[in-house]
This record gives C-alpha cells, structure tokens and sequence, in this order.
C-alpha cells in the first residue's frame, strides 16, 4: 500500500497494523486494504491516542478477516474535529463493520460543512432534500471504496 492516500480531499497515512504500537498520536483511523487500485474500507474511528486503541481493538480481527491490512491515519489533535470527521467517513463510506447507526445526511452535511467539504455538503443535502433516509444498521450497507 502506498505510505500517503487521498481520502475525502484528505492525506492519510498508512501504518501496518503491527506499527500501530508506535504511533502515539490522536487521529481519525480506517482499516483497510488495497484492492487493485482501490482502498476497501472496513471500519473508521477516532482515538486520542493510536497506539492504545489497536492495542485491543473490537473489530481488528474481524477486519482482518475481511482483508484489511494497515491503518489509514490522519491526525486529528481537536476531539470535536475527530468526531466530525469520523462522522462525515461513516456516513461517506458506510463501512461495514461500524455497528453504529449510519450518521444522518444532516449530520454529515455539518461535519463536511466544518471541514469546507462542499461537494460533499451537497450531496448530503440533496440526501436529506430527497427523503432517502439510512435507516438500516452500518453493518447492512455494501461499502463504498476511496479511490486510492
């Protein structure tokens, strides 16, 4: 996998997941693989700190299961702009094995809105104009790939 991929107008990193220990910083995270030239996207997080949140992750394994192979990261020092961003990936990408509910397309209007992502505002925009509601759980949802 390359060492930097564009993700929403965002570089991120990528750290195999045995490197994860090393990487003390707080962030947004996906786990992922490269398949062909696309990135498939498993999970999204956020942490204020990487390297104890791989240390016993909930869904590591299952990811791996699934093919994922490194952490993408993008670090995050604000709480709020972890949380955001988190919001905006999970809603963007519906990756499968977040088990939250589907951010609403007004929640992730907000979060794109913040980070200046108006392409994306509007898609979530004309979402919410639309009525099409995610009303089933993440864990339904085909995911979508980010263009590596």
């Amino acid at each position: 996998m390359d060492q930097r991929i564009e993700i929403l107008g965002e570089m991120f990193t990528a750290v195999d997941f045995g490197e994860t220990a090393f990487f003390g910083l707080p962030c947004v995270y996906l786990m992922a693989h490269k398949d062909g030239a696309d990135i498939s996207i498993q999970y999204a997080g956020q942490t204020s700190k990487l390297s104890q949140r791989y240390a016993g992750h909930h869904q590591l394994e299952a990811a791996k299961a699934l093919g994922a192979t490194h952490a993408l990261v993008l670090v995050a020092p604000d709480a709020r702009d972890r949380r955001e961003f988190e919001t905006l990936l999970r809603w963007h990408f519906r990756p499968p094995l977040n088990l939250e509910d589907i951010p609403s397309h007004m929640q992730a209007w907000r979060a794109a809105m913040r980070f200046g992502k108006a392409d994306i505002a509007e898609l979530a925009r004309a979402a919410h104009m639309t009525g099409s509601r995610p009303l089933l759980p993440a864990w339904t949802n085909r995911p979508k790939i980010a263009r590596g």
